[in-house]
C-alpha cells in the first residue's frame, strides 16, 4: 500500500501546477478576445492607397506584417521592391521563406529569415514578381506577396 504521506506531499505541487496552467490559459483567452484579429481589422479598414487585401501598416521606410496567433495579419499584400518587415507577436519562433504549406522552395530570390517571439525580421525582395511566403515551422501560415 502506498505511503499516504508521500501522496499528500505531492498534492500542493499538483495544485500549484493546475493554478499556473489556469492562469496561462486565461491570459491566452483574454489576449485572443480583447481585440479582433489583425486580419479582420485590416480587412475592415483598408489603407486608402491599397486594395483591401493588401492592408498592412506602412511605417516610414517600409511595410510591416504582424505574425499573431500563428497567422499572418494579411493573406496577400502588394509592396514595392525592398524590404517587408514582419513583427512576431507570438511567443514562438517563425521561419519565413519562399514556398508553400511549410515547404521551402530552393530559390535565390528570397533569403529565409528566423524571427524569435517578440522580435521582428525582414524579407528583402530585390526582383518584382509574385511570391508565396510560408512559415517552415507552421505549415498553415501562408501568404502571397506581389512585388512591383
Amino acid at each position: 500500500m502506498p505511503d499516504p504521506s508521500a501522496t499528500n506531499a505531492r498534492r500542493p505541487r499538483t495544485f500549484a501546477a493546475l493554478i499556473a496552467l489556469t492562469v496561462v490559459l486565461a491570459a491566452c483567452a483574454a489576449t485572443q478576445t480583447s481585440e479582433p484579429p489583425a486580419s479582420q481589422a485590416a480587412a475592415s479598414q483598408p489603407a486608402a492607397s491599397q486594395p483591401a487585401s493588401a492592408a498592412a501598416s506602412q511605417p516610414a521606410g517600409g511595410t510591416t506584417v504582424t505574425l499573431r496567433g500563428l497567422a499572418f495579419s494579411v493573406s496577400e499584400i502588394t509592396v514595392p521592391v525592398g524590404k517587408l518587415t514582419f513583427i512576431n507577436e507570438d511567443a514562438v519562433t517563425h521561419v519565413l521563406a519562399e514556398g508553400e504549406n511549410g515547404k521551402e522552395v530552393d530559390s535565390p530570390r528570397v533569403q529565409k529569415v528566423s524571427i524569435n517571439g517578440g522580435t521582428q525580421g525582414d524579407l528583402v525582395f530585390t526582383v518584382a514578381g509574385d511570391y508565396h511566403i510560408t512559415c517552415t515551422v507552421h505549415p498553415t501560415m501562408n501568404m502571397e506577396v506581389k512585388v512591383e
